[in-house]
């Protein structure tokens, strides 16, 4: 976890999976900046069983899809988390595969 501010350029290594993981041998869902591949890293590693993905699920309608595929995220609007305006939870469009270009 990164805490509250976004940040890509940082190391994103969780830094108390490995420790939990050897004091601990329940589930563990690791959360924070993670992307499709470094959530598989972890996983792989044995460091965490499961990832959240908060942020982008708020403004991706279909992230599952989306990093499955590897496409594209749509980039989410912090202030708008929290409002009491029509903006933010419900006007993410949703990924459309004929977008991309090869």
């Amino acid at each position: 976890m990164l805490g509250n501010v976004d940040d890509d350029t940082k190391d994103q290594n969780p830094v108390a999976a490995q420790l939990i993981r050897k004091h601990y041998k329940g589930i563990i869902i690791a959360a924070g900046g993670f992307k499709g591949d470094t959530a598989q890293a972890i996983i792989n590693a044995g460091d965490a069983d499961m990832v959240a993905f908060g942020r982008d699920f708020i403004a991706n309608p279909d992230p599952p899809e989306r990093i499955r595929n590897k496409q594209p995220l749509n980039l989410y609007d912090r202030p708008s988390f929290f409002g009491g305006t029509e903006i933010g939870y419900t006007d993410y469009s949703f990924f459309r595969a004929q977008e991309m270009t090869v």
